[in-house]
């Protein structure tokens, strides 16, 4: 009977340390959203206002384009990624900050990317090496300084609907270029830009075939003629206007002037706009806008 139980009693040990299999280990992570607009307080130290309202984010793998698979924080209930505005300013979801619930797939298992958009200007900050430990994050939103936004965009099969991304500019905001990023490819699909009054304002009929930052199309190779301007530009009448003349008749093709756009006041032409054209449900990429608050 001794033997028995102490044959019983290693086995027992034994499966203790038999090693179990991996398991996913979600980790809660927040951070509150501020603002800084240029102030400094009289200690030298940048004065920062919290942002509770209007901020849209998206997680991705640290260092690569993948997006991360998301839950309510401190739950197991699915959150989409992207995290709308909505979702964002919920108590019982966000909490008004940046919060939700992951299983990092990188090497350490540890971090994550960020990109955050205010859309109550557009104003963004790309967040690298977030983790669990880290609880704040600040959006530059200085008047008088160049800027760099982010957006994204995804393509419902067939859709030709122009997409409100959010993003609201400010008055005398100058839009000043506006570019294409692809991460997934669809050879049917082309994106135009633009805002709810001017849909393609921005871009028109950009393919999205090849991944990577789309440039403009439109080429000047030689002299005067239509001919000598090949193929047409993606650019948008917000960003360009064409130039025409005696020699010169050329609609939407590489003879154009830079015009920039400037938001005079709220209500026209200040938002942004997405347009994916036919196609399959493929495409995935970001819209990057560079932009300055004048004043």
């Amino acid at each position: 009977m001794k033997r028995f139980k102490l044959i019983a009693l290693a086995i027992l040990l034994g499966l203790f340390f038999v090693a179990a299999p991996a398991q996913a280990v979600l980790q809660n992570m927040r951070a509150a959203v501020y603002k800084w607009e240029g102030g400094m307080g009289a200690d030298g130290k940048a004065v920062l206002s919290r942002v509770e309202s209007g901020i849209t984010f998206q997680v991705l793998a640290h260092g690569a384009d993948t997006l991360e698979t998301l839950f309510y924080p401190g739950k197991n209930t699915s959150l989409t990624n992207a995290v709308t505005t909505t979702q964002f300013a919920s108590v019982s979801i966000c909490n008004k900050q940046v919060a939700f619930r992951v299983d990092p797939t990188d090497s350490d298992d540890r971090y994550v990317d960020l990109i955050v958009t205010d859309t109550n200007g557009g104003y963004t900050a790309f967040v690298e090496h977030f983790d669990k430990y880290t609880h704040t994050i600040v959006i530059d939103e200085r008047p008088n300084i160049v800027h760099h936004g982010i957006m994204w965009f995804t393509h419902a099969a067939g859709s030709a609907t122009a997409i409100d991304t959010g993003v609201n500019f400010l008055p005398k905001t100058m839009i000043l270029d506006v570019r294409v990023e692809v991460i997934t490819t669809d050879s049917a699909i082309t994106i135009s830009v633009g805002t709810a009054d001017t849909a393609a304002g921005f871009r028109t009929g950009v393919s999205v075939a090849s991944a990577g930052f789309v440039a403009d199309t439109g080429v000047i190779t030689n002299g005067t003629s239509a001919g000598d301007y090949t193929p047409a530009s993606t650019y948008g009448s917000l960003l360009y206007t064409a130039i025409t003349g005696a020699d010169l008749v050329v609609t939407n093709l590489g003879g154009r002037s830079y015009l920039g756009h400037v938001v005079n006041t709220s209500g026209t032409d200040d938002d942004l706009y997405y347009t994916l054209i036919t196609g399959a449900d493929t495409a995935r990429g970001y819209i990057h806008y560079f932009f300055s608050r004048l004043r």
